[in-house]
């Protein structure tokens, strides 16, 4: 039996962010898992499934060594020999064999997991929201809830880490219940372009164009009151903000945390400047751009794509007595200041 190389490594791809980095008490979520229909991957937070049936085999399959050799495969097709214990693959003067596992072991057949109301559109908006939102959740899992994106049913979407807030109004109300979803599993669910979504008891599920379903374990908790976070004074000072600072942040983001979703720069404003800094384990980055009119002294932290996303659609903020506000047609984003020292 031959299959296209093409479509048996997109199907990998796609279910990849579902695969856990390391072996946990559940067994085989560092696996594919092959049905008569799909390709699966599970690591207790995400569940992707994917149709594809080129393999022809049930059972699992290590992952990182088959993800591997297929990118290293350089022939169109690939002849597949199914045994009851082993997966093996030619490519030219190539051939590996693969151990098999028959029994899939994951809790596939979890009733909560497959808990579904009906499948619903999701608004277009939903999709970009997330994006942005994501960037403002805590890394800190002593308090859970801020490590999530709230998505509320009544139309809007935010996160907070306690010192930072941004709140995106989609204009309509969502066809879900209002859910917590970890902040990590955001990125998948926006990579596979989902067109519609479903809820459950402990899940939310996505589906998109390719029939591909994520699953996504949600926090079942109420989120944090945002309004006292939101609330400004009437009266603030107007800031401009320099079209050279986007710039600048492209290199600032060489030096901050691997992790991309929570990637950080301090943006420090005083003596009519603005200083870009950020440090890794390894290094520090520092950059001064001139900047007219600064008076008081202040300085705050923010994700380096999400300050760029915001400076495309307004370079202008409001600094009010212990906070600074962004704003846009449809989102908000406030952040607490601190003080500055001196050089």
């Amino acid at each position: 039996m031959e299959i296209s190389v093409k479509d048996f490594k997109h199907a990998l791809e796609v279910v990849k962010p579902g695969l856990a980095a390391k072996e946990t008490t559940i067994e085989q979520v560092t696996a594919f898992a092959f049905t008569e229909t799909n390709v699966i991957t599970y690591n207790d937070e995400l569940c992707i499934q994917h149709p594809f049936s080129g393999l022809n085999a049930v059972g699992v399959v290590q992952a990182d060594e088959l993800y591997k050799f297929l990118n290293k495969v350089r022939t169109e097709n690939i002849k597949v020999d199914i045994s009851e214990n082993s997966v093996l693959l030619k490519s030219g003067r190539s051939k590996v064999e693969f151990n098999l596992s028959s029994e899939i072991k994951l809790p596939l057949d979890d009733k909560k997991l497959n808990e579904k109301g009906k499948w619903k559109a999701i608004p277009k908006k939903f999709l970009d929201a997330l994006t942005m939102t994501r960037s403002c959740a805590s890394r800190d899992m002593s308090d859970p809830k801020l490590t999530c994106v709230h998505v509320n049913k009544k139309g809007f979407i935010e996160s907070s880490d306690g010192d930072r807030l941004i709140q995106y109004k989609l204009g309509e109300k969502l066809p879900l219940n209002t859910v917590l979803i970890p902040a990590t599993s955001v990125t998948a669910i926006v990579r596979m372009q989902p067109t519609k979504v479903a809820t459950g008891e402990e899940w939310i599920h996505f589906k998109n164009e390719e029939n591909t379903v994520l699953s996504c374990r949600v926090l079942n908790e109420d989120f944090v009151q945002t309004e006292a976070i939101l609330k400004t004074e009437k009266k603030g000072i107007k800031l401009n903000f320099p079209e050279e600072l986007a710039v600048v942040l492209d290199t600032a983001e060489i030096f901050t945390s691997s992790t991309l979703e929570f990637q950080t720069v301090t943006i420090t404003l005083k003596k009519n400047k603005l200083i870009v800094s950020a440090k890794s384990d390894t290094a520090k980055f520092r950059e001064d751009i001139e900047m007219k009119d600064v008076k008081d002294s202040f300085a705050f932290q923010i994700t380096p794509y999400l300050l760029k996303d915001i400076l495309k659609q307004t370079t202008t903020c409001t600094i009010y007595k212990d906070r600074l506000l962004f704003k846009g047609e449809n989102w908000k984003y406030v952040t607490a200041l601190s003080g500055v020292t001196e050089d």
